[in-house]
């Protein structure tokens, strides 16, 4: 079988290149960062505020960014963001690598890359339709969500060699330089006109995309359900997983063969993305990402590690696979010229509550316990993705040859 057929379009290569590289990069560089971090003397709390730093800036300009990416050329866009990028971890190396680094340097770096997410984010789900045909933005995702994934399997392991051998700077160097070799694809991108109309404010396009967002019942009841899932099951998994596993498991060692796992699935999913085309593409998101309640059931049931870590595995595939059904949907019904801003207001609601999430989770694991946590996570993901299954205006929203009314 020759390689897919997006990748015979010479728009979507460059793109595709510029993704992967640069998803190689950021997975270096959180490895990186954490080992920086502690190799200057910081803390654990230290590192966290470092790890959260970039939250703030995303979800205060997030939907300036799904705005600018209506408004302008979304390909400068994507170019601005690389090259920021690439100035804030080669300052940041060049801080470890000269031996004046502090803890304030990777908190600044943080914000700032945040505050580039916020404008990158929105634009790169918009510019995706226009490189490829309308019948191939699923696959062109899945290809996508294939090179990201062997990034975070391959990145870390580069980094960890880098970092044995040198330095962490080394490391947030040659991230520093995955950003610029991604600019450089990214300018060869064919341009990507925004619609700029005069006598309209910013503010008006940010309540214009709340109208466009809001208007499309589908659209706002799966992202409701991708900020409880953000705040309920992604902690349990990543905050719970590994005490559980410390408890119940064989430690470490079990976590990382859990880790593994996911990471597999989800890169086997992605081809089997590549045909797999639902008819109803959000039941089917919805559907696979119920995939998480056997794994975390697993996990706190004291099963046999083997079993774990094929829930795992699956869990992890049902995961990619409901956030390219989700995207490639999104993608396909949603006009190019507010599709920026409807994005933005997804990547708002999804990440609205996440660090609370993350923050409450495991502050009542220490006070109710794990297993009354874990079931009321997995009681409200079963009762809210439930409730997506049989609403009209979610099943409502088909795949078809031809555009059909959107549901309400």
């Amino acid at each position: 079988m020759g390689p897919p057929g997006v990748l015979r379009v010479a728009a979507f290569r460059n793109y595709f290149a510029a993704r992967t590289i640069s998803s190689f990069g950021g997975a270096m560089s959180t490895l990186a960062v954490a080992f920086a971090v502690l190799s200057i003397g910081g803390s654990a709390a230290a590192l966290g505020l470092v790890f959260a730093a970039g939250t703030v800036p995303a979800l205060v300009l997030v939907l300036l960014g799904g705005v600018a990416g209506d408004r302008w050329e979304r390909r400068r866009i994507l170019l601005a963001g690389d090259l920021v990028m690439t100035l804030a971890q080669g300052a940041l190396a060049l801080a470890l690598l000269t031996g004046v680094a502090e803890v304030w340097h990777f908190v600044a770096a943080a914000v700032v890359g945040g505050a580039a997410m916020a404008f990158s984010g929105p634009t790169n789900t918009a510019i995706l339709p226009g490189l490829v045909d309308a019948d191939d933005v699923q696959q062109a995702n899945s290809v996508l969500r294939i090179g990201s994934n062997i990034s975070k399997i391959v990145g870390p392991a580069a980094a960890g060699v880098l970092v044995a051998l040198t330095s962490p700077g080394w490391a947030l160097a040659a991230d520093a330089g995955s950003f610029l070799v991604s600019a450089l694809f990214i300018s060869r991108l064919p341009r990507s006109r925004g619609v700029v109309r005069a006598g309209v404010s910013v503010l008006s396009d940010v309540r214009s995309g709340w109208q466009e967002f809001t208007s499309r019942r589908w659209v706002w009841l799966m992202v409701l359900s991708f900020g409880g899932y953000q705040a309920t099951m992604l902690p349990v998994v990543f905050v719970l997983g590994p005490v559980i596993a410390e408890q119940e498991l064989n430690g470490a060692s079990s976590w990382a063969l859990v880790l593994s796992a996911r990471a597999v699935g989800a890169l086997a999913v992605g081809f089997l993305l590549f045909r797999w085309r639902p008819h109803r593409p959000l039941v089917a998101s919805t559907a696979v990402i119920l995939l998480d309640v056997p794994f975390v059931l697993a996990l706190v049931g004291g099963l046999p590690i083997a079993l774990v870590v094929l829930a795992g595995a699956a869990s992890s595939a049902g995961l990619v696979a409901a956030d390219t059904l989700w995207e490639s949907t999104l993608q396909e019904r949603v006009p190019g010229p507010v599709l920026s801003r409807v994005s933005s207001y997804d990547w708002l609601g999804s990440m609205a509550i996440n660090p609370l999430g993350f923050a409450l989770v495991g502050f009542l694991a220490e006070s109710v316990g794990l297993l009354l946590i874990v079931l009321v996570a997995v009681g409200v993901h079963v009762v809210v993705h439930g409730l997506l299954l049989v609403s009209p205006s979610v099943r409502g929203v088909r795949r078809a040859s031809r555009p059909l009314p959107e549901p309400m």
